[in-house]
């Protein structure tokens, strides 16, 4: 028999267990003999393979010293978990939700990314990325000065996929649009861009088209979607950002099929790479001339 096929609920209950065993400077052997249960199970557990039951949790959130908020959390987390019916898509409106797909990210052998209005946060400049979060935080009634930094570093932090040894391979379609809409300013829309082709000369497993604005009949106009894929560790997603909430996920192969499909045909008609990479060096040189 085969190892098991980690769901997305239990992959993300996992990644938050480790999380906070890691954060209590715990090892795995120490957690398995807390609960008096195999090193393997905690393992299991970790990587998604395996739901554990209600006491067991709450003997490892008491082992870890976790907080009273994060136990609300993983409690919320593991009922999901253990959910027996399957669902076609999922909604991830739980507090944390933009640091478990960071997780997703972490964990895939392949990235493919398409977004028509803005750059990719994988791709973002801390400039471009602070006033991206300060716009979408501008209509959020709880939301303060001082909670835009740790999201802008947030975001830095999830572009270390792009330097670490193994990184993922990772393709994007970027819509022109993103390329001409001066966030902030010209100063940093122009850093921004810099910072594409810098990307692509410096690494290769990374891949950036543009979508001209003159294509009309792609499957994905109007659309942003990320495709995840982890090879034989565990089943591919489908994420789709939410203004609300930390987006959507698909997980049906039908839909990941669908998306993928989807996907392929945008990067068809988008510029191909070394003309992608001339239109970025051209916008530059035009807000170079309009300055």
């Amino acid at each position: 028999m085969g190892k098991p096929r980690a769901t997305l609920e239990r992959r993300q209950l996992g990644a938050e267990l480790r999380r906070l065993r890691e954060t209590a400077g715990k090892q795995q052997k120490e957690a398995a003999a807390a609960i008096e249960c195999d090193v393997s199970q905690i393992s299991r557990v970790e990587r998604g393979e395996r739901a554990f039951k209600v006491l067991e949790i709450e003997a490892l959130l008491d082992f870890y010293g976790a907080p009273k908020e994060s136990r609300a959390q993983i409690n919320e987390l593991a009922q999901i978990a253990r959910q027996r019916q399957p669902r076609r898509m999922y909604s991830d409106t739980l507090p944390g939700a933009f640091r478990r797909l960071s997780d997703h990210e972490q964990d895939a052998t392949e990235i493919y990314y398409a977004e028509g209005e803005l750059i990719p946060g994988l791709l973002q400049t801390e400039d471009y990325a602070r006033v991206l979060i300060r716009i979408a935080r501008s209509a959020s009634v709880e939301s303060t000065p001082d909670d835009i930094e740790p999201r802008v570093q947030f975001r830095m932090d999830r572009q270390e996929l792009l330097t670490r040894a193994k990184p993922p391979r990772m393709w994007f379609v970027i819509g022109e649009a993103a390329l001409r809409r001066p966030m902030g300013n010209r100063d940093i829309l122009r850093e921004q861009l810099l910072h594409l082709l810098e990307v692509i000369e410096q690494h290769p497993h990374v891949v950036i088209q543009v979508a001209p604005l003159s294509i009309v009949d792609h499957p994905l106009l109007g659309s942003s979607l990320e495709i995840l894929r982890f090879g034989s560790q565990a089943p591919d997603i489908v994420h789709q950002p939410t203004f609300i909430g930390g987006g959507v996920y698909a997980v049906e192969d039908d839909d990941i099929a669908e998306c993928t499909r989807a996907f392929d045909k945008l990067r068809a008609v988008a510029l191909g790479p070394e003309e992608s990479r001339a239109s970025i060096a051209r916008r530059v040189e035009e807000i170079d001339y309009e300055h």
